[in-house]
C-alpha cells in the first residue's frame, strides 16, 4: 500500500485533535505507512496531547520526532520537536536542559522565520524564567509571545500568553495589573469558546483576589477552576487549582482543608511526574504534619529534600546558562564588579592614609616644643584631614549610586520592555491599516485603529515611567545644591525602596524579600534636600536588606525575610520607618551605630559610614533625628524624623 500523502494526513490529525479523538487513535495511525515529515508531525502531535498530563511520555514522542526530524534533514519537523521536547524537559524539572532547547528551537524558528515556533518557544522561556523567579525576563518574553500570537490572530494562545502574564504580574506583586490581565484572559477565552485554559484562568483570578484579601471571591475561582479540570479530566490544571486552594487554607489557619487539598495535590503530581509541583506539595505537608503527626512531616520532609537537592544541582548549571545567554548583562555585572573592589581598594587606602595622619598628629604634639616648624606641620596635617574626610564622604556617595545602578537597570527594563513591543506591533498594525483602507474595509481599519490608539497610550504611559526612573536616577547622581525643596516623601521613599531592592537582586539572584509599606496617603509636602534625604533612605534599605538576607542564610526556608516601610504626619513632624525582621542590633553596640567608621560586617563589606552621614544629613542638615527601636534575633525600626519646615 502506497504511503499516505502528508496533506491528508495532516487534515486528518487536524480533524482527529479538533474532535477530541482519543490518543489510541494518533497512535494507529503511526502504524500506517506515512512519509517521515508526517510521521514527525504526528509524534510531535502526540507529545502535545501528554506532555500536562505524563511529561515522561510527551518527552519519549518528542525525542523520537527530533531523531526522525534529524536524520532526514526535516528543519520544520526539528523545530516543532525541539520545542515539545523542552516543554517536558520543563515539567520534567530538568531547567537548564530545557532552556538551551528552547533556544535551539528558537535559533531554527528565526532562521525558517516561523512565526508561530519563535512564539511559542518565548512562551516556554518565559515559564522557565518564572521558575526562577525572575519576573521582569519572564513578563518580558510573555510579552513577545503575546503580540506574535495577537499579530497571527491564534487568540486560543493568546488567551495561554494573557494568563501567563496574569502569573508573572502577581509574583512581581503588581496585583491590580494581574487582575486585569486575567479578567482580558477570561473575557477572551469565553468570546472564542475555549476550555482548555479556563482552570488556570479562574485559579490566577482567584490568586489576585487571594492576594488583595478578597477570600470569599477567591474561593469562588478556585472551586470553578477544580469543577472545570474535574470535568475535563485535565490533571494538570487540577493540581494548580488544589494548590491554591491548600494555599489559602493554609493562609486562614483552616490547616484541615489545607492538609486535605495538598494530599490530592501530592497523589496528582506523582502521576504526573512534575517534580517541581512534587516537591512543593511535599514541603506543604511537611510542614502542615509538623506539631499533628511527627512521623507524616518526616516522611514528607525527607520526600521534598531528596527532590529540592536533585533540583538545587541542576540550578547551578542553570545560572551559567543563564549567564551564558545574557552575556551584555553579564558583561555589565563583571565591570559593576570590578569598579566595586577598585572603590574597596582606594577606601582602604585612604583608611590606611588617615591612620598615618593620626600617628603624624600624636607625634607632632609630642615633639612641638623641640621643632620650631611644628605649627606648620600641624596645620598641613589637618587639612590633608580635611581632604581625607571628603574624599571618605565622596566614595560613600558614589559606592550608594554604584548600587543603585543595578537596581535602575532592572527597573527601566520592564517600562522599556513595553514600549519596544508595543512600538513594533503598532508598525505592523500600521500596514494592515494602509491594506484594509485600500480594500475599503471600514469596519477593520477601524478596528486597527482602536488597537493603534491603546498601543499608544500604552507607549505614553511606559515610556512617561522609564522618563521618571532615569529623571531620578539623574537626582540622585547630582551633586547637593544644599537648597530644600518641596518634596513628596511617599514617593520618593516608594521609589528608592524599589531600586534598593532590584540593586541587591542584582547582585544576589536568589536574595527574596516580602515588601509592605504603610503610606499616610495625606502626608503633606516636606521641604527638604531631596538627593540627600534620598541618600538617607538608601543606607537604611541596604542596611535591612543586608539584615534579613544574613538571617535567610542562617536559617534557610523555614524564614521569611520581610522589610516594611511606613510614613506618617502628626504633631508638625514627619515620620519614615524602615522595619526589618532580622537579627536585631545587640545592646552593647547600640549606641555606637552612628559612629563614623562603626561596622557590624565583615571586612571588605561595609565602610561604617553609612550611617554617620545619614545622621548628619537628618540632624544637622535638617534639625531632625533618628530613633532606634530594636530586639536582638527578632527585628530593627530606624526612624527618621523630620521637622515640617
Amino acid at each position: 500500500m502506497k504511503k499516505l500523502a502528508v496533506p491528508f494526513l495532516l487534515l486528518f490529525i487536524s480533524l482527529a485533535l479538533h474532535a477530541q479523538t482519543k490518543v489510541d487513535s494518533l497512535k494507529h495511525l503511526l502504524k500506517m505507512p506515512i512519509a517521515d515529515t508526517a510521521r514527525v508531525r504526528l509524534l510531535v502531535v502526540l507529545s502535545r496531547n501528554y506532555y500536562l498530563s505524563k511529561p515522561d511520555s510527551g518527552f519519549y514522542y518528542a525525542s523520537k520526532a527530533l531523531e526522525i526530524a534529524k536524520k532526514t534533514g526535516d528543519t520544520p519537523g526539528e523545530v516543532h520537536a525541539l520545542t515539545q521536547t523542552a516543554y517536558s524537559m520543563w515539567l520534567l524539572g530538568n531547567f537548564p536542559a530545557a532552556l538551551q532547547t528552547f533556544l535551539s528551537s528558537l535559533h531554527l524558528a528565526q532562521q525558517l522565520n516561523d512565526q508561530w515556533s519563535i512564539a511559542r518557544n518565548y512562551d516556554g522561556m518565559s515559564c522557565i524564567y518564572a521558575e526562577q523567579g525572575d519576573q521582569n525576563l519572564a513578563i518580558a518574553y510573555a510579552l513577545k509571545s503575546e503580540a506574535i500570537f495577537k499579530k497571527l490572530r491564534d487568540y486560543e494562545n493568546v488567551v495561554d500568553e494573557l494568563m501567563d502574564l496574569a502569573d508573572f504580574t502577581l509574583s512581581a506583586h503588581q496585583t491590580d495589573v494581574a487582575l486585569k490581565y486575567g479578567k482580558e484572559a477570561l473575557a477572551l477565552s469565553i468570546r472564542i469558546n475555549e476550555t482548555v485554559w479556563r482552570p488556570q484562568i479562574f485559579t490566577a483570578i482567584g490568586n489576585c483576589y487571594a492576594a488583595s484579601g478578597q477570600r470569599k471571591q477567591a474561593l469562588y475561582y478556585f472551586k470553578r477552576a477544580a469543577a472545570m479540570a474535574i470535568k475535563y479530566n485535565e490533571p494538570f490544571n487540577l493540581e494548580g487549582s488544589y494548590e491554591s486552594i491548600a494555599t489559602f487554607f493554609n493562609k486562614n489557619n483552616q490547616i484541615d482543608s489545607a492538609i486535605y487539598y495538598t494530599k490530592r495535590r501530592f497523589d496528582i503530581s506523582q502521576k504526573t511526574l512534575v517534580k517541581f509541583d512534587l516537591q512543593s506539595a511535599a514541603a506543604l505537608l511537611a510542614k502542615l504534619y509538623y506539631g499533628r503527626d511527627n512521623d507524616t512531616a518526616a516522611k514528607y520532609y525527607h520526600i521534598a529534600t531528596s527532590i529540592r537537592d536533585s533540583l538545587f544541582n541542576e540550578a547551578n548549571s542553570r545560572q551559567v546558562l543563564i549567564l551564558n545567554i545574557t552575556e551584555q548583562q553579564h558583561e555589565a555585572d563583571l565591570q559593576r564588579a570590578a569598579l566595586a573592589y577598585q572603590n574597596k581598594l582606594k577606601l582602604f587606602g585612604l583608611l590606611g592614609v588617615l591612620g598615618l595622619v593620626i600617628i603624624t598628629l600624636i607625634f607632632t604634639w609630642v615633639n612641638m616644643k623641640k621643632k620650631a616648624k611644628s605649627n606648620r606641620l600641624l596645620q598641613s596635617t589637618l587639612k590633608e584631614l580635611q581632604q581625607t574626610q571628603t574624599q571618605l564622604i565622596q566614595s560613600e556617595k558614589m559606592a550608594s549610586l554604584g548600587e543603585l545602578t543595578a537596581g535602575i537597570a532592572h527597573e527601566i527594563q520592564n517600562p522599556l520592555n513595553f514600549v519596544n513591543n508595543f512600538s513594533e506591533v503598532s508598525i505592523e498594525l500600521l500596514a494592515e491599516l494602509k491594506e484594509e483602507e485600500k480594500r475599503g474595509n471600514k469596519e477593520e481599519v477601524i478596528a486597527i485603529a482602536a488597537d493603534l490608539s491603546e498601543n499608544l497610550s500604552k507607549i505614553s504611559h511606559h515610556g512617561k515611567r522609564a522618563d521618571g526612573i532615569v529623571k531620578g536616577m539623574l537626582e540622585h547622581s547630582r551633586l547637593s545644591t544644599g537648597q530644600k525643596q518641596l518634596t513628596d516623601l511617599n514617593n520618593l521613599t516608594d521609589e528608592y525602596l524599589r531600586l534598593a531592592y532590584h540593586g541587591l537582586r542584582a547582585k544576589d539572584k536568589t536574595f527574596n524579600a516580602e515588601l509592605t509599606t504603610h503610606f499616610d496617603e495625606k502626608l503633606p509636602m516636606a521641604k527638604v534636600v531631596p538627593q540627600d534625604i534620598a541618600r538617607v533612605l538608601i543606607n537604611l534599605f541596604n542596611n535591612a536588606f543586608y539584615a534579613v538576607n544574613q538571617k535567610r542564610k542562617a536559617l534557610g526556608a523555614d524564614y521569611k525575610p520581610t522589610v516594611s516601610v511606613t510614613t506618617s504626619y502628626t504633631g508638625g513632624q514627619f515620620s519614615i520607618s524602615v522595619k526589618d525582621n532580622g537579627n536585631g542590633i545587640p545592646d552593647a553596640i547600640k549606641d555606637k551605630i552612628m559612629q563614623p567608621f562603626f561596622t557590624t560586617k565583615p571586612t571588605g563589606e561595609g565602610t561604617g559610614l553609612g550611617l554617620s552621614l545619614s545622621y548628619d544629613i537628618v540632624v544637622k542638615g535638617h534639625g531632625g533625628k533618628i530613633d532606634i527601636h530594636t530586639q536582638e534575633k527578632e527585628y530593627t525600626e530606624l526612624i527618621i524624623i523630620l521637622p515640617f519646615s
